[in-house]
């Protein structure tokens, strides 16, 4: 029982480095991402290393692969909205979905660096199949990844809140210190909100000249 309660306690206060970084930061993010990582870590620790899922289940790794590997999608693609604080794009959205992709690659690879690393170092077992185990991981994070990056070019672009995508969705809008160039899903067309109200106050922009937030040169 001791062992259940302390990976439940670890999974909870991991989730709640969301909440404590909103205190630290004022950056807020939506309810149900917070009880979603409480979820996962509880699936990926509690029932797959404690309750031996991976064992009972030999898909559930790979299904934690690819969940896990569209969140990070979606994440990558909030960091691509930074740079125009959520406003009008200079590119198409499609590559802004492109950098999330490439964004949760990353982040897959590197972990698999890291289990490699344990193996080799500390003697674990984590890469228990060796070549097969990195290769599987690797084409359930390449298919999260896609899923991902499409539902969030969906989500910016339409609005449609394909899962996890309407997490971005809830974080933009929650969040204007830091995408306050936000007015909603362009509708398809680059660079501007639905029925082109971005843009529609500043038609300096529109004509490849600085608005007034905006510093020339940048």
């Amino acid at each position: 029982m001791l062992p259940v309660v302390g990976i439940v306690l670890a999974c909870a206060a991991l989730s709640a480095l969301l909440p404590i970084f909103t205190a630290m930061s004022g950056i807020r993010f939506p309810r149900r991402l917070v009880v979603g990582t409480f979820v996962f870590a509880l699936t990926a620790l509690l029932y797959g290393e404690f309750a031996d899922g991976y064992e009972a289940l030999p898909w559930w790794d790979m299904l934690l692969h690819v969940v896990s590997a569209a969140v990070l999608s979606v994440a990558g693609m909030g960091l691509a909205l930074l740079p125009t604080a959520g406003g009008r794009a200079r590119t198409s959205i499609w590559l802004l979905a492109v950098l999330g992709f490439g964004f949760s690659m990353m982040v897959g690879t590197m972990w698999e660096i890291m289990e490699f690393t344990l193996d080799q170092v500390f003697g674990y077992n984590t890469q228990a199949s060796g070549l097969m185990d990195t290769m599987t991981d690797t084409i359930a994070n390449l298919v999260g990844a896609v899923l991902g990056a499409v539902a969030a070019h969906q989500a910016v672009t339409f609005g449609r809140r394909i899962p996890p995508a309407g997490v971005l969705l809830d974080f933009v809008e929650k969040n204007p210190v830091i995408y306050g160039a936000w007015r909603g899903p362009s509708g398809g067309l680059r660079g501007e909100a639905r029925g082109g109200e971005a843009g529609a106050d500043r038609p300096l922009e529109r004509r490849g000249q600085p608005g007034p937030d905006m510093v020339p040169g940048e």
